[in-house]
């Protein structure tokens, strides 16, 4: 059985990510008991087909040790026939061209067959904003339950990625990962795929993702990202890039009240803990840069920790750690 996006998430009552199922376990106070997935088709659900979450009890992180979190088909399980989890026809059937598409096109639709999870469409607009970045119901850290565009359902025996339609989100770790995960891809490969960005078009995924390096003061369009390091004051805690913007440092404080009022702060407070083991940390932002007013190197301002996603580098060595 295939890799999908998305399961039901029997103790949250409804469909999620892997990485919004993330964001909900981590969330929990331990001890914590795993979450029970079923099918996305109702009908399948009614046959008990049961889903596996990989790896969505664990922070993400730059390691080869583990694999990326996803939703994996229990093969012994059944679904109704047609059922998105079913893959339908030959690999050859679903690499062959398809009227109208140009052979890039065609190159870059199956580079994106072999991600679990490739974003089409991101939308950063933030909405219904409250401090911190929570929002009313439940598992309500995403519009339209992660906003994504799930297309057609499948009513034919057609391959699974035309009728599906294009995923799209507003969630930025999800986001995130998508890119991660895209680079592991051969570089001819990644650099083909695309990005639709609400209010900015097509753009190449690669030019949508900046270092911090290169990055410019002011809003920049785009994430940012660079490796950095943690250090907590109370509820609240610092970011400082390793890299430098010119000549100067660039760091991102955030405030005990902005933690408090973020629906998921166990689930980020537990991965800053856990930054302390770790050489690095990367953060991925869509913040803006500013001149510190006394002169102390750049400030990364950040509204609303939705728009912020960290991953824990590799950890200490033995040394580094004594």
């Amino acid at each position: 059985m295939k890799t999908n996006t998305r399961a039901y998430c029997v103790e949250i009552e409804k469909e999620l990510s892997i990485v919004a199922a993330r964001r909900e376990y981590l969330s929990l106070e331990p001890p914590r008991a795993r979450f029970t997935f079923l099918c996305t088709n109702e009908e399948c659900r009614k046959l008990d087909a049961k889903i596996t979450g990989v790896n969505y009890d664990v922070n993400p992180q730059e390691t080869t040790i583990l694999q990326a979190a996803h939703f994996r088909a229990n093969p012994k399980d059944e679904h109704c026939p047609t059922c998105e989890w079913i893959e339908h026809g030959s690999s050859g059937d679903l690499d062959k061209s398809r009227p109208g598409e140009t052979e890039e096109e065609a190159r870059a639709r199956k580079a994106k067959r072999k991600l679990d999870d490739y974003i089409d469409i991101f939308d950063p607009n933030l909405k219904e904003k409250k401090p911190g970045g929570d929002r009313p119901g439940k598992g309500g850290d995403e519009i339209d339950g992660d906003g994504q565009g799930r297309g057609a359902r499948r009513t034919s025996s057609e391959p699974n990625d035309k009728l599906r339609g294009p995923t799209k989100t507003t969630d930025l770790e999800r986001l995130v990962e998508s890119y991660r995960n895209a680079k592991s891809l051969p570089k001819e490969e990644f650099n083909l795929l695309t990005l639709q960005v609400s209010g900015h078009g097509v753009i190449p995924l690669r030019s949508y993702f900046r270092h911090i390096a290169a990055a410019t003061i002011g809003e920049n369009g785009c994430v940012l990202f660079g490796g950095g390091t943690i250090k907590r004051y109370g509820e609240g805690f610092s970011f400082n890039f390793i890299d430098r913007l010119g000549e100067k440092r660039v760091s991102l404080y955030v405030p005990a009240d902005q933690m408090k009022a973020y629906r998921y702060r166990r689930y980020l407070k537990e991965l800053i803990t856990q930054a302390d083991e770790m050489r690095y940390v990367t953060l991925y932002t869509l913040g803006h840069l500013e001149e510190n007013p006394q002169g102390k190197g750049v400030d990364l301002k950040v509204e609303d920790l939705r728009q912020i996603a960290f991953v824990l580098g590799p950890p200490k060595t033995q040394t580094e750690t004594a």
